[in-house]
Protein backbone atom coordinates (compact mmCIF):
# COMPACT_ATOMS: atom_id res chain seq x y z
CA UNK A 1 0.00 0.00 0.00
CA UNK A 2 1.43 3.39 -0.99
CA UNK A 3 1.60 5.95 1.80
CA UNK A 4 1.51 9.70 1.17
CA UNK A 5 3.09 12.32 3.37
CA UNK A 6 0.69 14.54 5.28
CA UNK A 7 1.01 16.99 8.12
CA UNK A 8 4.41 16.94 9.75
CA UNK A 9 5.57 13.62 8.19
CA UNK A 10 7.47 13.00 4.96
CA UNK A 11 6.96 10.11 2.55
CA UNK A 12 10.29 8.41 3.29
CA UNK A 13 9.66 8.51 7.00
CA UNK A 14 6.23 6.99 6.54
CA UNK A 15 7.74 4.11 4.58
CA UNK A 16 10.11 3.43 7.48
CA UNK A 17 7.25 3.52 9.98
CA UNK A 18 5.21 1.10 7.81
CA UNK A 19 8.13 -1.35 7.65
CA UNK A 20 8.62 -1.14 11.42
CA UNK A 21 4.89 -1.74 11.92
CA UNK A 22 4.97 -4.96 9.91
CA UNK A 23 8.06 -6.18 11.77
CA UNK A 24 6.70 -5.42 15.24
CA UNK A 25 3.28 -6.99 14.58
CA UNK A 26 4.75 -10.30 13.41
CA UNK A 27 7.19 -10.48 16.30
CA UNK A 28 4.46 -10.08 18.92
CA UNK A 29 2.08 -12.85 17.85
CA UNK A 30 1.74 -15.79 20.25
CA UNK A 31 -1.68 -17.43 19.93
CA UNK A 32 -1.98 -16.06 16.39
CA UNK A 33 1.30 -17.44 15.08
CA UNK A 34 1.70 -20.21 12.55
CA UNK A 35 1.44 -23.19 12.76
CA UNK A 36 -0.79 -22.83 15.85
CA UNK A 37 -3.29 -20.86 13.77
CA UNK A 38 -3.99 -21.19 10.06
CA UNK A 39 -6.32 -19.83 7.37
CA UNK A 40 -8.70 -22.57 6.10
CA UNK A 41 -10.02 -22.86 2.56
CA UNK A 42 -12.47 -20.02 1.98
CA UNK A 43 -11.07 -18.08 4.94
CA UNK A 44 -10.04 -15.03 2.88
CA UNK A 45 -12.88 -12.61 2.21
CA UNK A 46 -12.73 -10.59 -1.01
CA UNK A 47 -14.83 -7.74 -2.38
CA UNK A 48 -18.37 -8.82 -3.27
CA UNK A 49 -17.80 -12.27 -1.82
CA UNK A 50 -17.87 -11.54 1.91
CA UNK A 51 -20.07 -13.00 4.63
CA UNK A 52 -21.25 -12.22 8.14
CA UNK A 53 -20.20 -15.68 9.32
CA UNK A 54 -18.17 -18.51 7.82
CA UNK A 55 -19.19 -22.13 8.37
CA UNK A 56 -16.28 -24.48 7.78
CA UNK A 57 -17.18 -28.17 7.30
CA UNK A 58 -15.14 -31.15 8.48
CA UNK A 59 -15.92 -34.65 7.23
CA UNK A 60 -15.77 -37.70 9.46
CA UNK A 61 -13.91 -40.76 8.29
CA UNK A 62 -15.86 -43.80 7.12
CA UNK A 63 -16.21 -46.66 9.57
CA UNK A 64 -14.43 -49.95 8.68
CA UNK A 65 -16.39 -52.17 6.32
CA UNK A 66 -15.34 -55.48 7.83
CA UNK A 67 -18.44 -57.57 7.10
CA UNK A 68 -18.74 -59.91 4.13
CA UNK A 69 -20.79 -58.68 1.19
CA UNK A 70 -23.48 -60.59 -0.69
CA UNK A 71 -22.83 -61.74 -4.20
CA UNK A 72 -26.57 -61.48 -4.98
CA UNK A 73 -27.61 -58.06 -3.72
CA UNK A 74 -25.95 -54.70 -4.04
CA UNK A 75 -24.52 -52.84 -1.06
CA UNK A 76 -26.23 -49.80 0.44
CA UNK A 77 -24.13 -46.64 0.16
CA UNK A 78 -23.42 -44.60 3.26
CA UNK A 79 -23.51 -40.85 3.59
CA UNK A 80 -20.58 -38.62 4.40
CA UNK A 81 -21.08 -37.14 7.86
CA UNK A 82 -19.78 -33.64 8.50
CA UNK A 83 -19.59 -31.13 11.32
CA UNK A 84 -19.17 -27.37 11.08
CA UNK A 85 -17.22 -24.63 12.82
CA UNK A 86 -18.66 -21.10 12.59
CA UNK A 87 -16.46 -17.98 12.79
CA UNK A 88 -17.92 -14.46 12.85
CA UNK A 89 -15.49 -11.78 11.54
CA UNK A 90 -15.50 -8.27 13.01
CA UNK A 91 -13.66 -4.97 12.59
CA UNK A 92 -10.93 -4.10 15.10
CA UNK A 93 -8.74 -1.00 15.27
CA UNK A 94 -7.32 1.89 17.26
CA UNK A 95 -5.95 5.40 16.71
CA UNK A 96 -3.60 7.84 18.44
CA UNK A 97 -3.69 11.60 17.81
CA UNK A 98 -0.77 13.98 18.43
CA UNK A 99 -0.79 17.76 18.23
CA UNK A 100 1.80 19.86 16.41
CA UNK A 101 2.62 21.58 19.72
CA UNK A 102 3.40 18.28 21.45
CA UNK A 103 5.59 17.11 18.57
CA UNK A 104 7.54 20.35 18.34
CA UNK A 105 8.11 20.79 22.07
CA UNK A 106 9.05 17.22 22.91
CA UNK A 107 12.72 16.29 23.31
CA UNK A 108 11.92 12.90 21.73
CA UNK A 109 10.35 11.94 18.43
CA UNK A 110 6.85 11.53 19.81
CA UNK A 111 5.30 10.30 16.58
CA UNK A 112 7.87 7.54 16.25
CA UNK A 113 7.15 6.51 19.84
CA UNK A 114 3.41 6.58 19.08
CA UNK A 115 3.91 4.51 15.92
CA UNK A 116 5.76 1.84 17.89
CA UNK A 117 3.02 1.75 20.52
CA UNK A 118 0.35 1.55 17.80
CA UNK A 119 2.12 -1.45 16.24
CA UNK A 120 2.38 -3.21 19.60
CA UNK A 121 -1.27 -2.43 20.28
CA UNK A 122 -2.31 -3.89 16.91
CA UNK A 123 -0.44 -7.14 17.54
CA UNK A 124 -1.68 -7.45 21.12
CA UNK A 125 -5.28 -6.70 20.17
CA UNK A 126 -5.45 -9.28 17.38
CA UNK A 127 -3.63 -11.82 19.53
CA UNK A 128 -6.21 -11.21 22.28
CA UNK A 129 -8.94 -12.15 19.78
CA UNK A 130 -7.11 -15.42 19.14
CA UNK A 131 -6.52 -15.87 22.89
CA UNK A 132 -10.23 -15.49 23.64
CA UNK A 133 -10.92 -18.36 21.26
CA UNK A 134 -8.07 -20.49 22.64
CA UNK A 135 -9.11 -20.29 26.29
CA UNK A 136 -12.70 -21.16 25.39
CA UNK A 137 -11.92 -24.83 24.75
CA UNK A 138 -13.94 -27.53 26.47
CA UNK A 139 -11.01 -29.61 27.67
CA UNK A 140 -9.48 -28.31 30.89
CA UNK A 141 -8.00 -29.31 34.24
CA UNK A 142 -7.94 -27.41 37.55
CA UNK A 143 -4.97 -27.59 39.91
CA UNK A 144 -6.21 -28.68 43.36
CA UNK A 145 -9.75 -27.61 42.96
CA UNK A 146 -13.11 -28.56 41.52
CA UNK A 147 -13.87 -24.93 40.73
CA UNK A 148 -11.64 -22.04 39.69
CA UNK A 149 -12.01 -20.31 43.06
CA UNK A 150 -10.34 -23.33 44.71
CA UNK A 151 -7.21 -23.35 42.54
CA UNK A 152 -4.07 -23.02 44.70
CA UNK A 153 -1.36 -25.34 43.27
CA UNK A 154 1.27 -24.59 40.59
CA UNK A 155 1.73 -26.37 37.27
CA UNK A 156 3.35 -29.82 37.39
CA UNK A 157 4.86 -32.08 34.69
CA UNK A 158 2.06 -34.54 35.39
CA UNK A 159 -0.52 -32.00 34.26
CA UNK A 160 1.44 -31.47 31.05
CA UNK A 161 1.39 -35.26 30.51
CA UNK A 162 -2.38 -35.17 30.99
CA UNK A 163 -2.63 -32.48 28.32
CA UNK A 164 -0.40 -34.47 25.97
CA UNK A 165 -2.61 -37.52 26.39
CA UNK A 166 -5.74 -35.51 25.63
CA UNK A 167 -4.09 -34.05 22.52
CA UNK A 168 -2.62 -37.32 21.23
CA UNK A 169 -4.65 -37.17 18.01
CA UNK A 170 -4.15 -33.44 17.36
CA UNK A 171 -2.01 -32.26 14.41
CA UNK A 172 1.59 -31.85 15.55
CA UNK A 173 3.70 -28.73 15.16
CA UNK A 174 6.41 -30.65 13.35
CA UNK A 175 4.08 -32.17 10.78
CA UNK A 176 1.51 -34.88 10.32
CA UNK A 177 -1.13 -36.59 12.39
CA UNK A 178 -0.38 -39.16 15.08
CA UNK A 179 3.38 -38.79 15.20
CA UNK A 180 5.04 -41.59 17.17
CA UNK A 181 6.13 -39.39 20.05
CA UNK A 182 4.62 -36.37 21.73
CA UNK A 183 8.04 -34.65 21.70
CA UNK A 184 8.30 -31.59 19.46
CA UNK A 185 4.62 -31.85 18.71
CA UNK A 186 2.81 -29.53 21.13
CA UNK A 187 3.22 -26.10 22.72
CA UNK A 188 2.05 -24.56 26.00
CA UNK A 189 1.62 -20.78 26.40
CA UNK A 190 2.33 -19.43 29.88
CA UNK A 191 3.82 -16.58 31.92
CA UNK A 192 7.36 -16.42 33.34
CA UNK A 193 5.99 -17.11 36.81
CA UNK A 194 4.71 -20.52 35.68
CA UNK A 195 8.02 -21.38 34.01
CA UNK A 196 9.75 -20.60 37.32
CA UNK A 197 7.44 -23.04 39.13
CA UNK A 198 8.38 -25.79 36.68
CA UNK A 199 12.10 -25.03 36.93
CA UNK A 200 12.00 -25.32 40.71
CA UNK A 201 10.36 -28.72 40.77
CA UNK A 202 11.43 -30.63 37.67
CA UNK A 203 13.92 -31.02 34.85
CA UNK A 204 13.58 -28.98 31.67
CA UNK A 205 15.03 -30.25 28.38
CA UNK A 206 16.96 -27.57 26.48
CA UNK A 207 16.36 -26.57 22.87
CA UNK A 208 19.50 -28.20 21.50
CA UNK A 209 18.40 -31.57 22.88
CA UNK A 210 15.04 -31.71 21.11
CA UNK A 211 15.33 -29.43 18.11
CA UNK A 212 17.38 -31.79 15.89
CA UNK A 213 14.33 -33.60 14.58
CA UNK A 214 12.74 -30.43 13.14
CA UNK A 215 15.16 -27.50 13.24
CA UNK A 216 12.84 -25.29 11.21
CA UNK A 217 10.11 -25.35 13.88
CA UNK A 218 10.90 -22.72 16.50
CA UNK A 219 7.93 -20.74 17.76
CA UNK A 220 7.71 -17.08 18.73
CA UNK A 221 8.17 -16.83 22.50
CA UNK A 222 9.74 -20.29 22.78
CA UNK A 223 12.22 -20.26 25.67
CA UNK A 224 14.41 -23.01 24.26
CA UNK A 225 13.08 -25.69 26.59
CA UNK A 226 10.39 -28.29 26.79
CA UNK A 227 8.90 -30.64 29.34
CA UNK A 228 6.72 -33.73 29.07
CA UNK A 229 7.24 -33.44 25.31
CA UNK A 230 5.67 -29.95 25.19
CA UNK A 231 7.43 -26.79 24.04
CA UNK A 232 7.29 -23.98 26.60
CA UNK A 233 6.14 -20.64 25.14
CA UNK A 234 6.53 -17.63 27.45
CA UNK A 235 4.55 -14.47 26.84
CA UNK A 236 3.12 -11.53 28.73
CA UNK A 237 0.01 -12.12 26.60
CA UNK A 238 -0.63 -15.49 28.27
CA UNK A 239 -4.02 -15.46 29.95
CA UNK A 240 -4.40 -14.83 33.70
CA UNK A 241 -7.73 -14.88 35.54
CA UNK A 242 -6.93 -12.14 38.05
CA UNK A 243 -8.07 -12.74 41.63
CA UNK A 244 -10.03 -15.84 40.60
CA UNK A 245 -8.22 -18.43 42.75
CA UNK A 246 -8.17 -19.26 46.44
CA UNK A 247 -7.51 -16.60 49.09
CA UNK A 248 -4.06 -15.88 50.50
CA UNK A 249 -3.88 -17.64 53.87
CA UNK A 250 -6.24 -15.82 56.23
CA UNK A 251 -6.74 -12.91 53.84
CA UNK A 252 -10.41 -12.48 53.03
CA UNK A 253 -10.42 -8.88 51.91
CA UNK A 254 -13.40 -7.87 49.83
CA UNK A 255 -13.39 -4.09 49.90
CA UNK A 256 -13.98 -1.41 47.27
CA UNK A 257 -12.25 1.80 46.28
CA UNK A 258 -13.47 4.88 48.14
CA UNK A 259 -12.56 7.17 45.24
CA UNK A 260 -12.06 6.74 41.52
CA UNK A 261 -8.44 6.50 40.31
CA UNK A 262 -6.76 7.06 36.95
CA UNK A 263 -4.22 5.01 35.04
CA UNK A 264 -0.72 5.73 36.34
CA UNK A 265 -1.91 6.46 39.90
CA UNK A 266 0.48 5.29 42.64
CA UNK A 267 -1.94 5.51 45.58
CA UNK A 268 -5.47 4.26 46.20
CA UNK A 269 -8.02 4.84 48.96
CA UNK A 270 -10.21 1.91 50.02
CA UNK A 271 -13.55 1.93 51.79
CA UNK A 272 -12.12 0.25 54.92
CA UNK A 273 -8.96 -1.45 56.14
CA UNK A 274 -8.02 -4.53 54.12
CA UNK A 275 -8.70 -7.55 56.29
CA UNK A 276 -5.76 -9.97 56.57
CA UNK A 277 -3.49 -7.99 54.26
CA UNK A 278 -0.45 -6.25 55.78
CA UNK A 279 1.40 -5.83 52.51
CA UNK A 280 1.25 -7.91 49.35
CA UNK A 281 -0.68 -8.55 46.17
CA UNK A 282 -4.35 -7.74 45.69
CA UNK A 283 -6.67 -7.71 42.71
CA UNK A 284 -8.24 -4.42 41.66
CA UNK A 285 -11.37 -4.74 39.55
CA UNK A 286 -13.97 -7.41 38.84
CA UNK A 287 -12.76 -10.91 39.79
CA UNK A 288 -12.39 -12.98 36.67
CA UNK A 289 -14.80 -15.87 36.95
CA UNK A 290 -14.93 -16.03 33.14
CA UNK A 291 -12.54 -15.00 30.38
CA UNK A 292 -13.34 -11.31 30.75
CA UNK A 293 -9.79 -9.96 30.78
CA UNK A 294 -10.10 -8.61 27.26
CA UNK A 295 -13.01 -6.28 28.09
CA UNK A 296 -12.94 -5.64 31.85
CA UNK A 297 -10.46 -3.37 33.63
CA UNK A 298 -8.91 -5.76 36.14
CA UNK A 299 -5.30 -5.90 37.30
CA UNK A 300 -3.05 -7.14 40.10
CA UNK A 301 -1.21 -4.59 42.26
CA UNK A 302 1.12 -4.57 45.27
CA UNK A 303 -0.10 -2.70 48.34
CA UNK A 304 2.39 -1.40 50.88
CA UNK A 305 -0.01 -1.56 53.85
CA UNK A 306 -3.53 -2.50 54.89
CA UNK A 307 -4.63 1.03 55.74
CA UNK A 308 -7.33 3.08 54.08
CA UNK A 309 -4.92 5.26 52.07
CA UNK A 310 -2.39 2.93 50.45
CA UNK A 311 0.73 3.39 48.33
CA UNK A 312 0.77 0.83 45.52
CA UNK A 313 2.91 -0.59 42.75
CA UNK A 314 1.37 -1.70 39.47
CA UNK A 315 2.14 -2.81 35.95
CA UNK A 316 2.11 0.59 34.21
CA UNK A 317 5.39 1.99 32.79
CA UNK A 318 5.63 4.40 35.74
CA UNK A 319 4.94 1.63 38.27
CA UNK A 320 1.34 2.74 38.82
CA UNK A 321 -2.07 1.46 37.76
CA UNK A 322 -2.62 0.19 34.21
CA UNK A 323 -6.31 1.16 34.06
CA UNK A 324 -8.76 3.77 35.26
CA UNK A 325 -11.04 2.41 38.00
CA UNK A 326 -14.35 3.72 39.34
CA UNK A 327 -15.06 4.30 43.03
CA UNK A 328 -16.93 1.00 43.36
CA UNK A 329 -14.10 -1.18 41.96
CA UNK A 330 -13.51 -4.31 44.07
CA UNK A 331 -10.27 -4.86 46.01
CA UNK A 332 -9.72 -8.54 46.84
CA UNK A 333 -6.89 -10.78 48.07
CA UNK A 334 -7.01 -13.97 46.04
CA UNK A 335 -4.53 -15.88 43.92
CA UNK A 336 -4.22 -15.42 40.20
CA UNK A 337 -5.23 -18.39 38.06
CA UNK A 338 -3.01 -18.94 35.01
CA UNK A 339 -4.72 -20.40 31.96
CA UNK A 340 -1.93 -22.47 30.37
CA UNK A 341 -3.24 -23.46 26.95
CA UNK A 342 -1.56 -26.52 25.40
CA UNK A 343 -2.03 -26.74 21.63
CA UNK A 344 -0.89 -28.52 18.52
CA UNK A 345 -0.70 -27.24 14.96
CA UNK A 346 -3.88 -25.79 13.42
CA UNK A 347 -5.55 -25.51 16.82
CA UNK A 348 -7.12 -22.21 15.76
CA UNK A 349 -8.65 -21.17 12.45
CA UNK A 350 -8.30 -17.60 11.23
CA UNK A 351 -10.37 -15.72 8.66
CA UNK A 352 -9.58 -12.25 7.34
CA UNK A 353 -10.35 -9.67 4.68
CA UNK A 354 -8.26 -9.93 1.51
CA UNK A 355 -7.71 -6.17 1.07
CA UNK A 356 -6.76 -5.40 4.67
CA UNK A 357 -4.71 -8.58 4.96
CA UNK A 358 -3.99 -11.43 7.34
CA UNK A 359 -2.29 -8.99 9.75
CA UNK A 360 -3.42 -5.58 11.01
CA UNK A 361 -3.09 -2.80 8.45
CA UNK A 362 -1.32 0.48 9.24
CA UNK A 363 -3.35 3.28 7.69
CA UNK A 364 -1.71 6.45 6.31
CA UNK A 365 -1.48 9.10 9.05
CA UNK A 366 -4.28 11.64 8.81
CA UNK A 367 -3.97 15.36 9.40
CA UNK A 368 -6.82 17.38 10.88
CA UNK A 369 -7.56 20.97 11.87
CA UNK A 370 -7.55 24.18 9.84
CA UNK A 371 -3.91 24.63 10.77
CA UNK A 372 -3.01 21.00 10.05
CA UNK A 373 -2.10 20.81 13.72
CA UNK A 374 -3.10 17.22 14.50
CA UNK A 375 -1.46 14.05 13.18
CA UNK A 376 -2.91 10.62 13.86
CA UNK A 377 -1.63 7.05 13.55
CA UNK A 378 -4.15 4.23 13.24
CA UNK A 379 -4.54 0.56 12.39
CA UNK A 380 -7.41 -1.72 11.46
CA UNK A 381 -8.08 -5.43 10.97
CA UNK A 382 -11.16 -7.32 9.85
CA UNK A 383 -11.33 -10.98 10.74
CA UNK A 384 -11.87 -13.53 13.46
CA UNK A 385 -10.67 -16.76 15.08
CA UNK A 386 -12.29 -20.03 16.03
CA UNK A 387 -11.34 -23.43 17.48
CA UNK A 388 -10.76 -25.99 14.72
CA UNK A 389 -11.57 -29.01 16.91
CA UNK A 390 -12.11 -29.36 20.65
CA UNK A 391 -9.50 -32.14 20.81
CA UNK A 392 -6.84 -29.76 19.50
CA UNK A 393 -6.25 -27.73 22.68
CA UNK A 394 -6.34 -28.27 26.44
CA UNK A 395 -6.40 -25.65 29.20
CA UNK A 396 -4.57 -26.10 32.51
CA UNK A 397 -5.77 -23.66 35.18
CA UNK A 398 -3.06 -23.33 37.82
CA UNK A 399 -1.84 -21.01 40.54
CA UNK A 400 1.78 -19.90 40.91
CA UNK A 401 4.23 -19.43 43.74
CA UNK A 402 4.64 -15.88 42.39
CA UNK A 403 2.05 -13.27 41.50
CA UNK A 404 2.32 -11.12 38.39
CA UNK A 405 1.93 -7.35 38.53
CA UNK A 406 -0.34 -5.72 36.01
CA UNK A 407 -2.60 -7.47 33.53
Amino acid sequence: MAVTGTGQLGDSRLEVLAAEFEYIVGRNYIYSQSPISYVPAGGVMSGGQGYSSLRIPFYNRLLPANTTRSELTDISPVQLVDSQVTINPSLYGNSVQLSLKVQKESANDVFQIAAKLVAENAAESVDYVARTAAIGGRGFELANGTVRTGVSDPLTPGMLYNAAGYLASAPKLDGGMNTQTVGQGLAAVMRNAVIADLAENSSIILLGQYRDGSPETVLMGEVGAHMSGIRLIVSDYAKIFHGAGSSFGTASSAETLANAVSAGASTIEVSSVLDGVASGYVCLGTIETTANGETVNVETIWVASSGVGIAISGGAPNGGLVYDHSSDAAVTAHRQVHAVVVMGAKALMKIHDAEIGANPQLLPPKVDGLLDQWDSAQWRWFGGYGIRAQNGLYRLEVASNRQVLGI
